[in-house]
């Protein structure tokens, strides 16, 4: 709600000050609502930020995961460009494209859908006409089906049809990518809701958007700027540790501190989430609660090689088959140099929580993708290493997956972030649609009848 002249504007206290508690901020601020954004992290951008790591005797800018935009990502490049970030220098587009070292490839051409996925299947390399008419198949059935389940089903239910070579090269990786998880245990509701963005849209909805530049100035420093310069405060290192009924609206308890707000979003991990409504102590929001409780997260890690100079991959980004058996556990592979000339001679080696299951000994990660990427790419031995582990990159997106709405059942409460009801997986996206949604629902509300 806009504020009325004379009036005090609505306050709202966001908890959490990630990718989803910055949009939903910018949403609420752009409406004239005062709001104050808590964290109890030292800097802003939650689960998708910078981190500073020694790699030999370099120093680099790296992100703590390497995450992977598509065009379809439309409400996330639209708040970069609110915020002055221009997505065309931010983002490095390439056309959707699964390649392998061995000369395996498959994507979308550059023309208007839904002649970019005929055209890319006539010019896929080493995958058989078979399973390219059976790959069309299946996507025009999706697409008459309007990408929809009557109930929802494990991912790999999805591909009895399909050859064993397209689920292994093409099914599974995308649905690692996209939910983090192996077909047999992720909802291909979710699945295909992340599908229909991108091969059920438009040729520039299927692009892959790599981020040149580290993810914190890509969006996070960007939005934490806008704020203060239209008066919101940002309280980072100040974890809230409870929420109690104040009149109408609410306090909000911080360590050394109480805040007091009209409403209040909760933009924050499940556990975290889940302690703020018990401390509530109101029994409407019981379900809530143990919805919550009952979330599980999977780990993501990414693997930074360094090689000497002039060691490249032929392109930015490859498919990798792993095969954790066996020692091999990365699943896609970043010529880091390709997309940030900062970067040369780095690449990095994404894996995924299933391989994760195996291992997740730092060192043993860096030798395993050092080799792997030796065995592919026949490269030499890397001259330095380093591994990010994100113990809780994202929500295990499991068949059936309850989320608590983003309305809550209690006054002026409101749930964003992944952990609230969405249609898609844990994903920036998703995320950024999450915190708009709160933010216009409770705009709704505070709206005068």
């Amino acid at each position: 709600m806009t504020a009325v002249e004379g009036q005090r504007p609505d306050h709202w206290v966001i908890i959490g000050a990630g990718w989803s508690g910055l949009a939903c901020a910018v949403e609420a601020v752009g409406r004239g609502v005062a709001v104050t954004l808590v964290d109890a992290a030292p800097a802003a951008g939650g689960r998708a930020r910078r981190v500073e790591l020694r790699i030999g005797d370099r120093d680099f800018t790296v992100d703590n995961g390497q995450h992977l935009l598509v065009g379809a990502c439309t409400e996330t490049v639209a708040l970069m460009r609110r915020l002055g970030v221009e997505p065309e220098q931010a983002l490095l587009s390439q056309p959707f494209t699964v390649r392998y070292a061995d000369g395996w490839t498959l994507g979308a051409a550059r023309a208007p859908a839904p002649l970019h996925l005929a055209l890319g299947l006539a010019h896929a390399r080493g995958v058989s006409w078979r399973d390219r008419l059976a790959l069309a198949a299946w996507v025009a059935r999706q697409q008459h089906r309007r990408w929809q389940l009557s109930d929802d089903c494990p991912v790999a239910a999805l591909f009895r049809s399909q050859s064993a070579c397209l689920v292994r090269r093409l099914w599974r990786p995308l649905c690692i990518a996209a939910m983090n998880a192996e077909p047999e245990h992720a909802s291909a509701h979710l699945f295909l809701n992340a599908l229909s963005l991108t091969l059920g849209g438009a040729e520039r909805d299927s692009h892959l958007l790599l981020t040149r530049r580290d993810l914190s100035s890509t969006m996070p420093e960007a939005a934490q700027r806008y704020l203060e310069r239209a008066g919101a405060v940002l309280r980072l290192r100040q974890p809230a540790v409870g929420l109690t009924r104040s009149g109408s609206g609410w306090s909000v308890n911080l360590r050394e501190e109480r805040i007091e707000a009209d409403r209040v979003v909760l933009a924050v991990a499940s556990d975290s989430a889940a302690r703020l409504l018990e401390s509530a102590s109101m029994r409407s929001l019981d379900t809530a609660i143990a919805d919550l409780r009952e979330l599980q997260y999977e780990p993501l890690a990414t693997v930074y090689l360094r090689y000497a100079a002039g060691i490249r991959l032929p392109e930015a980004m490859y498919a990798l088959l792993d095969e954790p058996a066996k020692g091999f556990y990365g699943q896609w592979a970043f010529d880091r140099g390709r997309i940030d000339p900062a970067h040369e001679g780095l690449v990095s080696v994404v894996i995924g929580g299933p391989a994760l299951r195996f291992e997740r000994d730092r060192e043993a990660l860096c030798s395993a993708a050092d080799r792997q990427l030796t065995r592919d790419f026949a490269l030499p031995a890397s001259i330095a290493q380093s591994a990010v582990i994100e113990r809780r990159a994202t929500l295990l997106p499991g068949v059936g997956l309850r989320r608590p709405p983003a309305r809550l059942p209690a006054p002026r409460l409101y749930l964003a972030g992944d952990v609230a009801d969405s249609p898609f997986p844990s994903t920036l996206e998703g995320s950024v649609r999450a915190g708009l949604e709160a933010a216009r629902i409770a705009l709704s509300d505070a709206a005068p009848p």
